[in-house]
């Protein structure tokens, strides 16, 4: 990358900072109606700012919220073309009492250690900052050539905080044109972690995912513990033994056919991960203040993390939850349950596996109410490509550090879209902490890190441009 680039990235990093500040003052929330106003404006502020770096962007309406999509004037055939993916929207606020400052009014404040700088907003690490460190490397480019130098096209979307429900369509009905003339290689997305403050990751495979809601359901009303205990099947006392048959002695989940078709980890990998010097207690388990390790016997936690599957009751309900005593048996108890899939599971068997499990067990003449909420694909992509190796080399550049190569145990549903709609794999590269408190009050983004963001996303496209 000429100098000059970079140069104008510091140059031009306090005005990078107050754009950024405007970005994440919208409260752009894509999961609350009365946000709607605002999740248009975020639109309108995306394509706007595409349109200043020269793109030809516009605003795509859905059966939802907005898409907007920018892609390179009159591209070159013969240069690659990347396909960079992000989302303006962001999570509710809420509880609005823990925040030391209003979460939609970005602060600057010291980072904890008193080193640096990080702006507090919500959104500020997911997604809208890491948005923010690509669109100024393109910025750069613009400002310095009048183009980046290779073909580019933006995906932001509206609606990744509540599934993405309606990309996959807008996907389907553009994938003629988000693949080609000329041909999308990749798609480039900034929506995870370094793996330490001075070492970035990129992450080549993510879990997959199944969400059930599932009830038993027995008497017509709350009954009178008095009157009907130990006379008629409680609900609530069911479903807990069920749920507690879908483990064993080593927190194995015991469906049939469950750990079937889990791709097993190499023995490259293996030695790899261990290399990392990963401390499960130092760097997992201690900053969420638990003390003991679980998991699956037999493996790491990193492995349980990144490459085996698990299942997690994710809520209880039903009966009475208020202050003080209310005897009753309650007519139903539901609980949320979900599975985080390994490399080749198939949410759909995996979905039919637990559903028959559930009809196979003994409820007392309860009867299932099942709600499956869906769930996508884990994906898992090549590590030697020419674009990870052209990713390696521009981290290399801006921290003179190798990059780490990692999975991830998380899943974002429109990577595995990308890959089944339009055959496009993905490359993750993050510029957020594990501590920037996502989803949660108080969200932050190191300044150092959206600083490092913009750098070695321009770094990348010129590393690209040489393939």
């Amino acid at each position: 990358m000429p100098d000059t680039v970079q140069q104008h990235l510091e140059r031009d990093l306090p005005a990078a900072i107050e754009r950024l500040k405007q970005f994440l003052s919208i409260p752009s929330v894509s999961t609350d109606p009365a946000y709607k106003p605002h999740i248009a404006t975020a639109a309108k502020w995306v394509c706007d700012q595409l349109a200043s770096m020269g793109l030809d962007a516009k605003i795509h309406s859905t059966r939802g919220h907005p898409v907007v999509l920018g892609t390179t004037p009159n591209p070159d055939p013969d240069k690659p073309t990347v396909m960079f993916y992000g989302h303006y929207d962001v999570q509710p606020a809420d509880p609005l009492d823990k925040w030391s400052t209003p979460p939609f009014e970005p602060t600057i404040k010291p980072t904890a250690d008193g080193k640096g700088k990080m702006l507090v907003a919500r959104g500020s690490s997911d997604d809208k900052g890491q948005v923010a460190c690509f669109l100024e490397a393109l910025r750069a480019w613009h400002h310095v050539h009048g183009k980046p130098p290779v073909n580019v096209r933006v995906l932001i979307e509206g609606e990744e905080e509540m599934g993405s429900v309606n990309l996959k369509p807008f996907l389907e009905a553009q994938a003629a044109n988000l693949k080609g003339n000329p041909k999308t290689h990749f798609v480039l997305i900034s929506d995870t972690a370094m793996w330490d403050e001075q070492t970035v990751a990129i992450t080549y495979s993510l879990r997959g995912l199944v969400y059930y809601d599932i009830q038993l359901h027995n008497a017509n009303r709350d009954l009178h513990s008095g009157m009907f205990g130990g006379v008629s099947a409680n609900p609530a006392t069911i479903l807990t033994q069920v749920l507690g048959k879908l483990f064993d002695e080593n927190h194995r989940v015991t469906i049939p056919g469950f750990y079937d078709d889990v791709r097993d980890i190499d023995a490259h990998e293996k030695a790899e991960w261990d290399r990392l010097g990963f401390d499960e207690m130092k760097n997992c388990l201690q900053p969420i203040g638990v003390s003991t390790p679980f998991g699956e016997a037999g493996y790491t936690t990193l492995q349980r993390k990144w490459a085996r599957p698990s299942c997690d009751i994710n809520g209880l309900y039903g009966g009475y939850g208020g202050a003080g005593a209310k005897t009753v048996i309650p007519s139903f108890a539901g609980a949320k349950v979900s599975f985080r899939l390994a490399p080749d599971q198939d949410p759909r068997k995996i979905s039919e596996a637990f559903e028959a499990w559930l009809k196979s067990q003994p409820v007392h003449g309860c009867r299932w109410k099942i709600t499956n909420h869906g769930g996508c694909r884990p994906v898992i992509t090549s590590r030697d490509s020419a674009f990870v190796e052209a990713a390696k080399r521009a981290i290399r550049h801006t921290t003179s550090r190798d990059a780490v190569l990692m999975r991830e145990g998380a899943t974002i549903p429109v990577v595995a879209d990308f890959q089944g709609v339009l055959g496009l794999d993905s490359l993750l590269i993050g510029f957020g902490l594990s501590d920037d408190r996502l989803h949660a009050p108080d969200e932050k983004f190191n300044l150092n890190c959206f600083t490092l963001g913009c750098k070695t996303h321009a770094r990348l496209l010129h590393e690209l441009s040489q393939i």
